[in-house]
This record gives structure tokens, sequence and C-alpha cells, in this order.
């Protein structure tokens, strides 16, 4: 009798660390977007998923036809609340700094909803720029 609790308790610990571990891990993952234009491919992440209230760091890689990593951009993180009757606009604009193969930046997003991300860069003399939405929690 005894040695059957034990093989039930056993396997009741184990069920519940799979759970807790697969749990751990869906949340953990980086919310991504991916954009073409301008035959450039934009790898974006977020590192929240969905993004909340406060600092949240985003992070663009952008890569050639070819798929190799384009350096040596400029490139702007615009992020803003679209117009709500009775409220002032919220709309920021930062600069993502280059590390190694991406550009980083961290956005403040200082309210819960609906939100829109522009990336803005230059390439070969072009302006160029991907939208993309987000729902702040």
């Amino acid at each position: 009798m005894r040695r059957k609790n034990f093989r039930a308790t056993t396997y009741a610990v184990v069920v519940l660390a799979v759970m807790f571990s697969s749990l751990e891990s869906s949340q953990a993952r980086d919310y991504r977007v991916r954009k073409k234009t301008g035959g450039l491919t934009f790898d974006v992440r977020i590192n929240r998923n969905p993004p909340v209230l406060g600092d949240n760091e985003i992070r663009i890689a952008i890569k050639d036809a070819q798929g190799n990593p384009v350096k040596g951009l400029r490139v702007f993180v615009n992020y803003y609340m679209p117009p709500m009757p009775g409220m002032p606009p919220m709309n920021y604009n930062i600069p993502a700094k280059a590390e190694n193969t991406e550009y980083r930046a961290t956005m403040d997003l200082i309210m819960t909803g609906p939100w829109n991300i522009v990336l803005r860069l230059k390439y070969r003399g072009r302006m160029m720029k991907i939208v993309f939405p987000i729902d702040v929690r």
C-alpha cells in the first residue's frame, strides 16, 4: 500500500512540474513580428508577450534579400496611442542603438490599450518604414 502511495505521489509531482515548466516557458516567449519591405526583412521582438505597462525592450533584426544582417543604419522607433477624445496625445520617438546584428530600444508604455509601433530608417537613400499594432496589458 505504501508503495502505491509513493508512486501516486511521485506521479503527481512530475505532472505538476511539467505543467508549471510549460506555463513558465509559454509566458517567456517574446512578442514577434516579421515584415518585409523594400527588399529587407524586419524581425521584431518585444521582450514581453503581450507587451505590458512600463519598460518593454524592442529588438530589431534587419536582413537583406540574401539573409545577411544590415548594419550601420540609423533606426528610429515611434510608438503612439491612437487619439482618443478627452486625452492628450501619447507619441514618443526614440533611437534604436546598434548592438551586434540588432537594433535595440526600450519603450516606456504608459497606458494599457492599443498602440502603434512605427520603425523608420534610411536604406540606400530611400526612407523606409514599417508599422504594426500592439495591445498593451
